[in-house]
């Protein structure tokens, strides 16, 4: 035997061994074999009973739920040696935790490799949420103070009644009257936000611009939609006699990414949620991987298990969601045919919806025509064959994001007068462009 997942040694008992149980009963359990050394050598206990009754009563008196009936200590003798085995199932009322440190990272512990290791947040969250019955949106609110204008007015523009019963009905009163978690996110005391922030070309290195929206989630809803509608340019394509106005973004899918984000993001997490838009793309990003008992698969495949039923129930009350299961779907509707697919990531505690621009990809395609010897890196821009010496890195550096003569010095090593000379021939030819004026001068490739 060596030590792992489920498996630990102790040379002798020590009341650390509560840990140990803690995350055995956290995790998938496991067996603690007290008695033996970390390298597997067997050294045996001199008074088994005794390290048994105090093994039973740290346990009892010192975790938290009772763990007692998903433990069992007994005595085996190998090699001749008594040794206690400390068998730990895993629990059904996670999280365990030390009672004296309580429901946080030091008194939660779970099984990773051979160690035990205090529980993140998010490890907590998670098994509060597995193992209870009740959500997050259903639970009582910290903030009692709560009013209402924007629910009312949406309300009212649907001709729909939000009196007393109403907010008992959907989920924003309990039944004690207190308010609900619901009930604050709908409210103008909700302290998650989105924030939206364009970047120059296809990474992060340089800001365009950013903003943040507070309040209801129903206003933020509202305002970021506006807000992305703007930013969503329209490029015009001429076939024959015929001109075709072209969305970056197919709008359907820009708005159901954005309500997937509202109605499914973990709210117990803090954090807001991000959007970033790029030249190539935009990508929307959600604290909260997938509910349990959802795959990836089940997901793709139009399955929906609400993370927060009531709020979901509510969208789509207001018709903001037109039947469950099936935003994952409309949103790659909108994309087929058009040789561009989104992505879709999930993590344990995030998910990122990744829409490409249509536009983008067209003029792409267009410079791949008009150059069809060319080289094109990873997000469109041109690396041609057969150039200068230096041309290369430069265009290199473009096709990373950099636009200013000084970022592009830096990003290549070459000096000031070499730099500004391969520019210029550049420009000269036609195979990138330059934009503004003195300190303002930006270049960017065709």
């Amino acid at each position: 035997m060596v030590e792992g997942t489920r498996i630990e040694f102790k040379r002798e008992y020590a009341e650390t061994i509560r840990k140990t149980v803690i995350a055995f009963a956290n995790t998938e359990g496991g067996k603690i074999y007290i008695g033996i050394d970390d390298d597997g050598c067997i050294i045996g206990v001199d008074d088994p009973d005794d390290v048994q009754k105090k093994v039973v009563s740290s346990c009892r008196d010192g975790i938290a739920p009772d763990v007692m009936q998903f433990l069992s200590c007994d005595r085996k003798t190998m090699d001749g040696k008594d040794v206690i085995v400390v068998d730990v199932q895993r629990g059904t009322s996670c999280p365990y935790y030390l009672q004296h440190k309580g429901i946080r990272p030091e008194g939660v512990y779970v099984r990773r490799g051979s160690a035990s290791i205090p529980a993140s947040q998010a490890e907590i969250l998670h098994m509060i949420r597995v193992t209870g019955d009740a959500h997050y949106e259903d639970e009582r609110s910290l903030v009692q103070e709560l009013s209402f204008p924007v629910l009312a007015r949406v309300f009212a523009e649907h001709g729909l009644e939000l009196g007393a019963v109403q907010l008992r009905t959907l989920g924003l009163r309990a039944a004690d009257g207190e308010y609900t978690n619901l009930a604050r996110l709908l409210s103008n005391a909700c302290v998650h936000t989105i924030k939206v922030a364009v970047f120059q070309g296809t990474t992060k290195t340089v800001f365009k611009r950013r903003k943040e929206f507070s309040g209801s989630l129903l206003q933020q809803a509202a305002e970021v939609a506006e807000y992305l509608d703007l930013l969503n340019g329209t490029r015009s394509e001429i076939h024959g006699l015929r001109r075709t106005d072209v969305r970056e973004y197919p709008p359907e899918a820009l708005r159901e990414a954005l309500i997937n984000a509202i109605v499914h993001r973990e709210y117990a997490l803090s954090g807001s949620t991000l959007i970033s838009l790029f030249d190539h793309a935009i990508e929307i990003l959600s604290l909260g991987g997938l509910p349990e008992g959802l795959t990836y698969d089940d997901m793709m495949a139009g399955a929906s298990i609400p993370r927060n039923p009531h709020l979901a129930n509510l969208f789509y009350r207001l018709e903001y969601i037109e039947a469950y299961g099936t935003g994952i779907r409309k949103i790659r509707e909108c994309y087929r045919g058009t040789g561009a697919e989104p992505e879709f990531l999930v993590t344990d505690n995030a998910f990122k919806v990744t829409l490409p621009n249509l536009a983008f990809l067209r003029e792409k395609e267009a410079r791949r025509e008009a150059h069809p010897a060319a080289d094109f890196g990873r997000n469109g821009e041109t690396l041609f064959s057969g150039t200068r010496p230096g041309e290369r890195e430069i265009l290199a550096a473009l096709d990373a994001g950099c636009t200013t003569r000084r970022a592009l010095q830096e990003a290549t090593g070459f000096s000031l007068t070499k730099t500004r000379n391969i520019l210029n021939h550049l420009v000269e030819t036609h195979r990138i462009r330059r934009e503004g004026r003195g300190r303002n001068v930006r270049y960017y490739g065709r």
